[in-house]
């Protein structure tokens, strides 16, 4: 069978695993070429990642990710222990512990991947783990600024930035780009989440264009994301929505428990004066970041004069859009869910 987000996972459909970072995500390939996500992450549990589907359904809805059963995890393990003892009997023929016909690279993978399952595999009360699977996309990120920083605009270093800046002007400015980013600034500050873009204080600091320069809203270059979909289209992604460092997503309290309920990173999208001025210092973000790319597509600024207008319809439409989905399956959200819900129909954006 092939490796899906919707297909329970076997041992017998893995061939091989790769860590693509920290010990943490890996990619899984399958027997017949396909292929499948894995990602861990401290505080960010299998009970969090499900009660926050509707929302990423809303906003996002073909960036599916699912929380490992227990068979599921089981079924991980005994991959690893197949591998194990494929390595035993490569050992046993050969009569030596050297020149193996193994890496580096993949021991260390498999280490790193039975390590994850150790740490993130015990599952909660409801049988979900911490580990979570999702479908592997092809994706750009801004985090390409930082490669640059520093660096004199006639540095071989600059040829991949700017032709990624190019991909993100090009996909936010099209019809649905920058609506899109704005429906996931709805979804995350619905979660709380503030690892992609900051309701209040100041984003990162930039060295770029031969200046520092401290960005408004943009806090994680890395999260601001494009994916390409089957048919070779981009668009703005809600990918990495989870903040593992977030106060606003304990399902054990709801928005009137929690001690910083006034700091719920949805209220600035509730306030009508405070969207629009989001909205402005997301655009400016944007444009000073893809300041060498502007030119090529005919417009003087990002998206044009209305881009930050835009981005609030994208906004609006987001928090429609959580509305209607939430509010058809009020009896099997989360109490925390269920009082954040409440408080986007009162606010009738």
């Amino acid at each position: 069978m092939p490796l899906a987000i919707d297909k329970p996972l076997l041992a017998s459909d893995i061939m091989e695993a790769r860590e693509l970072k920290d010990g943490k995500i890996f990619l899984l390939k399958g027997r017949d070429g396909s292929s499948l996500v894995l990602k861990a992450e401290p505080n960010v549990t299998g009970d969090k990642i499900k009660a926050t589907a509707p929302v990423l359904k809303a906003i996002d809805a073909s960036m599916k990710m699912k929380p490992l059963t227990q068979p599921e995890v089981l079924q991980l393990k005994q991959f690893l222990k197949s591998w194990k003892m494929y390595v035993d009997f490569i050992k046993f023929v050969s009569g030596t512990d050297t020149n193996l016909p193994i890496s580096a690279d993949e021991k260390k993978s498999m280490d790193e991947l039975e390590t994850c399952v150790n740490q993130y595999g015990t599952g909660s009360a409801s049988g979900r783990s911490d580990i979570a699977k999702m479908s592997y996309t092809q994706m750009s990120t801004l985090s390409v600024a930082l490669k640059v920083e520093n660096k004199p605009s006639n540095d071989a270093s600059w040829d991949e930035a700017r032709s990624i800046f190019g991909q993100f002007v090009k996909t936010l400015n099209k019809s649905g780009g920058l609506e899109k980013l704005g429906q996931i600034v709805a979804g995350d500050f619905f979660i709380g989440n503030e690892d992609r873009f900051v309701s209040s204080g100041n984003g990162v600091q930039v060295q770029l264009y031969g200046e520092k320069h401290r960005l408004k809203v943009i806090l994680n270059l890395g999260n601001v994301i494009i994916v390409k979909d089957a048919k070779g289209k981009s668009r703005p992604s809600m990918l990495d929505y989870m903040d593992p460092n977030t106060d606003f997503l304990d399902l054990n309290q709801t928005l009137s428990t929690m001690g910083r309920s006034q700091d719920w990173p949805m209220r600035v999208l509730l306030d009508r004066t405070a969207r629009q001025a989001f909205a402005e210092k997301l655009v400016d973000d944007l444009e000073y970041i893809l300041k060498p790319e502007k030119s090529l597509f005919g417009f003087n600024k990002l998206g044009g004069s209305r881009a930050s207008n835009r981005v609030n319809d994208g906004i609006k439409a987001g928090i429609k859009a959580m509305i209607k989905s939430l509010g058809t399956r009020q009896a099997k959200l989360s109490p925390l869910i269920q009082s954040y819900y409440a408080e986007l129909v009162k606010a009738k954006v």
